[in-house]
């Protein structure tokens, strides 16, 4: 026995271990987590042999293992693409839609003179956002951007966006955005992989291309390729360029670094399938084991043998046989295949033997149910939510979709705190810079600055399964103050209660102009009861009640 797996099963020394073991009659009894969890005796955990690890170690030097694995098993479908592209569409949706909602007081502006001011820059950002100059590429606009850039963090772990500025035909503005892969970001002199050096430059560190502090762990800089590292037609030699984290006259941001970590001093992210890579992986393979299982098995192939004796040749072999199943020259003559309503001939003396690939699969459908709800379980994900299967009743549906749509706002919050806020002061910067907004004391006082770029972003709602269920809630909440119209409109369907007020006084302003004229304009005690089925239909009605038996037997439950 080595002295390493000695020193295991022995435990720590008595002068190492006094706070966690005791002693009784000369002998160690082992107390606390010592005797649980980080017990070193105990038969269960002999063979957990692991050696903790940094962020640095576990997380930043795995990273292009981890993003080439995740990326294959996403472009294979599956579960892998499920649980990205769902997460992707929730969080960004359409687009995350800017709302400036300065802080006029602080500005001493009134709030007539703020919302002037929020409409403007609205109409700015609104031109050069929805135009594809924003985007450096010039191939999307800028809320395409976001679904590229989330669902790029998502597969890959993290995602770069640079902010160039130059001037585009088209455009009054020179800011553009970048989009970098995560492979792009890495070590100089380290060919595509994952490592740590020492900085050429003071006391600092490069940790998978990320330039820190050794003191402070503050990050300073970035190092990017010239190319991508695994782009095999590209023969260029590839050569880094360093770019500070942040301007040094003006303090904004150069580099816009998309990633959710796990642990503190954690620099780079890792793909959102990092935990669940293996499961994932064996999960496909046995779905294709049993799915080729099954394949064979419906295939029916008929095997004729013949006598050394018998100079009868079949002559119905190759009529029966398809054009396009049928063995070349080049194809050695035993290389037959299983294929429906195939005929072979075998050569004299030759017997096949039958191979039946049949199997009990009644646990098939329990097993991967219960492998998707684990995976799904890691992902903050329901089963249902990943599987887009609501087989279950409406109260199950209802829960599976609020527990989801618990980690959205934490995912949207990340996500604007890193890329679209940081764009959208960026854009307010040249704005002002070049005279097309105004904004006193922009460029003199940070806090000023602040005041100023204050926004709202707003993004998709929840997906409502009985809307009518949900409109009476919302009305109870506002009646015993728990919440309020503004907030309640955004949270249905992601509009602005202000802009619905000024649409509905425009509204019913033209229904009395129309009523005026002599128009017909129906009023709200002629509208039908949006409760109500359709008179005369009885199988309308009999689906209502039978939804209502539903909901009533869920709620006992």
């Amino acid at each position: 026995m080595s002295e390493e797996r000695k020193r295991m099963r022995e435990g720590p020394p008595p002068e190492h271990g006094a706070r966690s073991e005791k002693r009784r009659g000369g002998a160690q009894m082992a107390a606390g987590y010592a005797n649980h969890g980080a017990s070193k005796t105990k038969s269960s955990m002999l063979g957990w042999m692991l050696s903790g690890g940094s962020p640095e170690d576990d997380s930043d030097l795995n990273g292009a293992t981890l993003r080439q694995r995740a990326r294959d098993l996403d472009m294979g479908g599956g579960l892998a693409r499920a649980g990205v592209s769902t997460e992707t569409t929730t969080v960004i949706g359409t687009g995350l839609i800017p709302k400036p909602a300065i802080d006029y007081e602080a500005l001493g502006l009134t709030e007539e003179a703020a919302k002037e001011w929020e409409k403007i820059a609205k109409r700015e950002f609104s031109f050069w956002s929805g135009s594809k100059f924003c985007d450096a590429a010039e191939k999307k606009n800028f809320y395409q951007l976001q679904s590229l850039a989330f669902r790029s963090m998502l597969t890959s772990g993290d995602v770069i966006a640079l902010l160039p500025m130059y001037k585009s035909v088209g455009s009054p503005y020179a800011l553009h955005i970048q989009l970098l892969e995560a492979d792009r970001m890495g070590t100089p002199d380290s060919n595509g992989e994952s490592t740590s050096k020492d900085a050429d430059s003071g006391n600092a560190r490069i940790v998978d291309g990320v330039e820190v502090e050794s003191d402070t762990g503050r990050v300073v800089a970035y190092h990017f390729s010239s190319r991508h590292p695994l782009n095999e037609t590209d023969t260029r030699q590839i050569e880094y360029t360093r770019i500070e984290a942040y301007g040094k006259d003006t303090g904004m941001p150069n580099v816009l670094h998309i990633y959710v970590p796990d642990r503190p001093e954690q620099y780079r992210g890792v793909p959102m399938m990092a935990p669940v890579i293996e499961q994932v992986k064996q999960l496909e393979r046995y779905l294709n084991a049993e799915l080729t299982a099954s394949l064979i098995s419906s295939m029916f192939t008929l095997f004729i043998t013949s006598d050394p004796n018998d100079n009868n040749i079949a002559s119905a072999v190759d009529d029966s046989v398809e054009d396009d199943e049928q063995t070349t020259s080049s194809t050695p003559q035993n290389a037959l295949h299983m294929r429906a309503g195939a005929i072979y001939e075998l050569a004299p003396g030759q017997k096949p033997e039958g191979v039946s690939p049949t199997r009990n699969n009644s646990a098939f459908s329990t097993f991967v149910d219960a492998v998707c709800t684990q995976i799904g379980a890691s992902m903050e994900m329901p089963k249902e939510i990943l599987l887009k299967a609501f087989t279950k009743s409406y109260s199950a549906s209802r829960g599976a979709l609020t527990e989801y749509w618990r980690k959205i706002p934490r995912a949207r919050r990340d996500f604007i705190a890193d890329f679209c806020q940081p764009v959208y002061e960026a854009f307010l910067a040249e704005a002002i810079a070049i005279g097309r907004i105004e904004a006193p004391g922009f460029f003199d006082d940070p806090v000023i600055r602040a005041s100023w770029c204050k926004c709202n972003w707003i993004g998709s709602t929840m997906q409502q399964l009985d809307p009518l269920k949900e409109v009476s809630a919302a009305e109870k909440r506002i009646l015993l103050n728990l919440s309020t119209q503004e907030r309640e409109a955004a949270e249905f369907n992601g509009s602005d209660w202000n802009e619905n007020i000024i649409q509905r006084k425009r509204e019913v302003a033209a229904c009395a102009e129309l009523i005026a004229m002599g128009g017909e304009q129906g009023s709200e005690t002629d509208a039908p009861d949006p409760n109500a089925p359709p008179e005369g239909d009885e199988e309308a009605d009999n689906e209502t009640e039978a939804m209502k038996e539903e909901v009533t037997s869920d709620e006992s439950a």
